[in-house]
């Protein structure tokens, strides 16, 4: 089970991949409206996730630009047009290049799927780290509908990543 939700989780960063291939840095964090999440911010916003999940895994302590990456990338933060906020693509991709193969290598030693999420208040709702590891294929796969929603509100062509046949 543990090379079928890697193997999830390696298409869905290709996905997000592809949805930001062609961007370039200035638009990177253009909005449509206010707070809208840009490709900037849910790139920032799935590397914090990464980053969690190896923290829980026992793979790495919480890097010390975690709680910065927190406020601008968390649940509660508010994305904003400000550049500067944010990041380069390139840096965001390579961060998220770096902790995808961490978090693979990791996946790969887990010995029990079913082990209690380490999170109280993720547990309530994924109570496993099977689960946990599950809803994270689809909470790319959501962030990757926001960049393709993004991307035809800027009317920019639709990319099929890695459903082109």
């Amino acid at each position: 089970m543990n090379e079928v939700l890697i193997w999830s989780l390696q298409q869905a960063r290709k996905q997000t991949f592809a949805l930001v291939e062609d961007l370039r840095d200035e638009q990177m964090c253009l909005q449509t409206f206010a707070k809208e999440n840009h490709p900037a911010w849910i790139l920032g916003h799935l590397l914090l996730g990464d980053i969690y999940l190896l923290s829980m895994l026992k793979s790495s302590e919480l890097s010390a630009d975690f709680m910065e990456l927190l406020s601008k990338f968390g649940p509660n933060s508010n994305p904003n047009s400000n550049s500067k906020n944010y990041g380069s693509k390139d840096f965001l991709v390579k961060r998220l290049t770096e902790t995808n193969l961490l978090r693979t290598n990791a996946i790969r030693k887990i010995k029990n799927l079913d082990k209690p999420t380490p999170d109280v208040t993720l547990a309530q709702t994924q109570p496993t780290i099977g689960h946990h590891l599950q809803m994270l294929v689809f909470h790319e796969g959501h962030h990757c509908g926001q960049i393709a929603a993004w991307r035809k509100a800027q009317k920019l062509s639709a990319v099929k990543g890695i459903f082109a046949s």
